[in-house]
């Protein structure tokens, strides 16, 4: 049985993922056919990946390039972080894919080279789907890859990689704490550790600790650090919303300018303008600053995003402020934060940044789903709803409102919605959900459907 992987990086953490590499047939060189671009982050990881591949997409001289992406977590289905040309790879691929690696694994021969005598015999489940990602893209030939990271980078196995094109790292701050340590320094530290010798490395304007401990990595490796400014307003329309997607927008652009200048060192200089331009514009990332209809309810409007750090809360409640200024509509909030988040914070500051005017409810509920293929095995299940109930607590001392529902799941919680908002059609309301991404990802499927 493939599982969650409970946090364990160490320092056999690479090692142990390049055995399991030669276990189902590769060494770990087979990795440089994929022309790897390799970000990690605390917040923007995901999103400056979704720009990447878009902007890889657009590349069409000598051939259009087919363009890998590995990415987590995944919203609805599995299959949606192994995906080729922006699109997950279909449930056909990735059942042959997903047995192929498996089969492999369980082979008795060739035997696992033991890396420890703690070793695991089967890899856990995000290595596992990154061992599937490996072998889905060499096997469909991909052009380039775009990897990222799970958490840190240093003890990641998206790590493995000895020689990728170009390294970024998105915007920093404190996540993973019980991994990756509780100072800015310390999780700088982890992320810098995807930096390899004499490999371009990019990242976006951070606190001078962390920049200053990423400089310091990057010289023990002679690569060269460089700082992507967010992009002026305006300069390009973003696919992907939110006044924060400038600075990943950003690191895209100089992640891939830099892989088209070292594997396309001859192409015009306005082609590659009209990629990156056309590529940024063309972007999507689900579940982040999105907004949709419902369905069901054309007066009912749902708002989603991720968030699950400070930072990310901020950049949301902006956007969220944003999309409701200046309206009338009703707003309902439907928050969860996962079991090792300080949910308290999240709700401060999406207090402090939402704009003017009140939710007129507040729901909370468990990342709890109908879908059994959408279940995060890492939630810790809660019966009594106390962190729920002390969410809302939390939330009545900050706003004030007491207007506050508790319910056991994210169906129950959309249901409730539809029924307690959908159906008056003359009033509009309009959603926030937020805190974090399985919330997200039960929302989209439960509320619409699909990403």
């Amino acid at each position: 049985m493939v599982r969650a992987s409970g946090g364990r990086m160490n320092e056999y953490s690479i090692p142990e993922f390049e055995a399991f590499m030669e276990k189902i047939g590769y060494k770990v060189e087979d990795l440089d056919r994929l022309n790897i671009i390799h970000v990690t982050g605390t917040k923007g990881k995901g999103s400056t990946c979704a720009f990447v591949s878009s902007i890889m997409q657009q590349i069409d001289s000598p051939h259009r390039l087919k363009v890998g992406l590995f990415t987590s977590p995944h919203l609805i289905e599995a299959r949606e972080r192994i995906q080729i040309n922006g699109k997950p790879i279909s449930k056909e691929l990735f059942t042959k894919y997903f047995y192929e690696t498996y089969n492999r694994l369980k082979s008795p021969t060739p035997p696992l080279r033991k890396v420890s005598p703690t070793s695991p015999d089967m890899p856990m489940y995000f290595r596992f789907l990154n061992l599937m990602a490996v072998r889905t893209f060499l096997s469909e030939g991909v052009d380039v890859a775009v990897m990222e990271v799970g958490v840190g980078g240093q003890y990641d196995s998206t790590n493995a990689v000895r020689k990728p094109v170009v390294c970024g790292i998105a915007s920093l701050g404190l996540d993973h704490q019980s991994s990756l340590g509780s100072t800015i320094e310390s999780v700088a530290w982890h992320k810098a550790g995807i930096i390899k010798d004499n490999v371009p490395a990019f990242t976006v304007p951070q606190e001078d600790a962390a920049i200053e401990v990423i400089r310091s990595r990057a010289a023990e490796r002679n690569a060269p650090v460089a700082i992507a400014e967010p992009l002026p307003v305006g300069k390009y329309q973003l696919g992907i919303p939110g006044d924060h997607q400038r600075i990943n927008a950003a690191l895209a652009e100089a992640l891939c300018r830099e892989w088209i200048r070292v594997k396309m060192p001859n192409v015009d200089a306005a082609k590659v303008d009209s990629w990156v331009t056309d590529g940024i514009c063309q972007a999507s990332w689900p579940g982040r600053s999105q907004t949709f209809v419902s369905p069901r309810h054309q007066n009912l409007t749902w708002h989603v995003d991720g968030a699950h750090t400070v930072e990310s809360m901020t950049a949301c409640a902006k956007w969220f402020a944003g999309e409701r200024a200046n309206s009338s509509f009703k707003c309902v909030l439907l928050f969860n934060a996962a079991h090792e988040r300080s949910f308290k914070d999240l709700l401060q500051t999406l207090k402090k940044h939402a704009g003017e005017g009140e939710f007129v409810e507040a729901i909370f509920c468990p990342n709890i789903t109908n879908r059994a293929d959408s279940q995060n095995s890492t939630v810790h299940k809660d019966e009594k709803l106390t962190q729920q109930h002390e969410s809302a607590r939390i939330w009545t001392e900050l706003s004030g409102n007491t207007a506050t529902k508790v319910l056991p799941s994210i169906n129950a919680a959309v249901d409730y919605v539809n029924s307690k908002y959908g159906s008056d059609s003359s009033a509009e309301t309009h959603v926030l959900a937020t805190g974090s991404l399985h919330l997200v990802g039960g929302v989209l499927d439960a509320a619409k459907g699909s990403i």
